[in-house]
C-alpha cells in the first residue's frame, strides 16, 4: 500500500483545527477521511486517529484551560465511566468487520449532526438552580463579551452515556468527543464552548485506554501515524484558538455540514459505492 504521508499531513492539519473548534478531537474526521481518501485500511485509520486523539487533547486543552473554558471537576466525573467503556470498545474492534466498523461510526455522526443541529436553537442553560456538588462554573466569552455562569444539569444521565461515549470511543478511535460534546451541551446544559472545552480535555484520556489495545493487535502504521500526528498537533492549536473568536452557532454549522457528509460517505463505502476522488 503506498501511503501519500504529505497528503495525510496537510489534511490533518485541517482536521486539528475543525476538530480542536468542535471540541470533538480531530480522530471523527481522520478516520473516515484517511480509508475514504488516502486508501488507508480502516483498522489502521482508527489506530492512527486514537493516537492523534491523545495529540489533539494534550495541545489543544492547553488553550482552553487559559480561557477557562474548560470544567475539569466535571470532565474527571464523567471520566470515570468513560474510561471503562472505551477498554470494552478496544477489545470489540478488533472482532468486528472493516464494513461493520464504518455503519457503526455512520451512525455516530449521523446522530451527533442530528444532535448538534437540534440543539443549535437551545435557549441558554439557567445561571442559577440547584447545585449540590459545587459544579457551578464562569468563563469569559471573547465573542460575546460577557461572562457566561453555568450549572451542569443531569448528572447521572450524563455518567451513564459517558460510558456508551467510552464504547464507541474505543471501537471507533474517535475519543468520545462526537457524543461528549452534545451529550454535555444537548443533556447537562454546559454551553458549546464550555462542552468543548471540557471534552476536548477528556478525550486523550479516554483513547489511550484502547490505544495500548490497537498497538498489541500490530494495528500502528508510523507512515499513517507520524504524519497524523504532527498534522493534528498544528491545527489543534489553530482551531482551540479561533474558537475563543468564534460563534458558537458558527461551528455548530461547521460541524453539522462535516458530519452530515462523512457519515453519507461511510454508509456509500460499506455498500460498496465510491465517489469521485475516493480511494478504492
Amino acid at each position: 500500500m503506498m501511503i501519500n504521508e504529505f497528503g495525510i499531513f496537510l489534511a490533518s492539519i485541517v482536521l486539528g483545527a475543525v476538530g480542536g473548534m468542535a471540541g470533538f478531537g480531530a480522530g471523527v474526521f481522520i478516520v473516515p477521511i484517511f480509508s475514504g481518501f488516502f486508501g488507508v485500511p480502516l483498522k489502521t485509520a482508527i489506530a492512527a486517529s486514537a493516537v492523534s486523539v491523545i495529540v489533539n487533547s494534550i495541545s489543544g486543552a492547553g488553550v482552553y484551560l487559559k480561557n477557562q473554558l474548560t470544567h475539569v471537576r466535571l470532565a474527571l466525573l464523567l471520566e470515570l465511566s468513560t474510561t471503562a467503556g472505551a477498554v470494552i470498545g478496544g477489545v470489540l474492534v478488533v472482532m468486528a468487520s472493516p464494513d461493520f466498523l464504518r455503519i457503526v461510526l455512520a451512525c455516530v455522526l449521523l446522530l451527533m449532526g442530528t444532535l448538534t443541529f437540534a440543539s443549535r436553537r437551545q435557549a441558554p442553560p439557567p445561571q442559577e438552580g440547584p447545585d449540590p456538588l459545587g459544579l457551578r462554573h464562569t468563563y469569559y466569552d471573547v465573542a460575546q463579551q460577557r461572562e457566561v455562569t453555568y450549572v451542569p444539569r443531569r448528572l447521572l444521565p450524563g455518567m451513564g452515556l459517558s460510558s456508551l461515549a467510552g464504547v464507541l470511543s474505543g471501537m471507533l478511535g474517535i475519543g468520545g468527543g462526537p457524543i461528549k460534546v452534545s451529550l454535555m451541551n444537548v443533556v447537562m446544559g454546559l454551553p458549546v464552548k464550555a462542552a468543548a472545552g471540557t471534552s476536548i480535555y477528556m478525550v486523550g484520556i479516554t483513547v489511550a485506554a484502547s490505544a495500548l489495545i490497537y498497538f498489541q493487535h500490530g494495528l500502528f502504521d508510523p507512515a499513517v501515524i507520524v504524519p497524523a500526528v504532527l498534522g493534528v498537533f498544528i491545527g489543534s492549536q489553530f482551531g482551540a484558538r479561533l474558537t475563543t473568536y468564534v460563534h458558537g452557532i458558527v461551528v455548530q454549522w461547521l460541524v453539522v455540514i462535516v458530519l452530515l457528509y462523512l457519515a453519507v460517505m461511510l454508509f456509500l463505502q460499506a455498500a460498496g459505492v465510491h465517489l469521485p476522488g475516493m480511494a478504492r
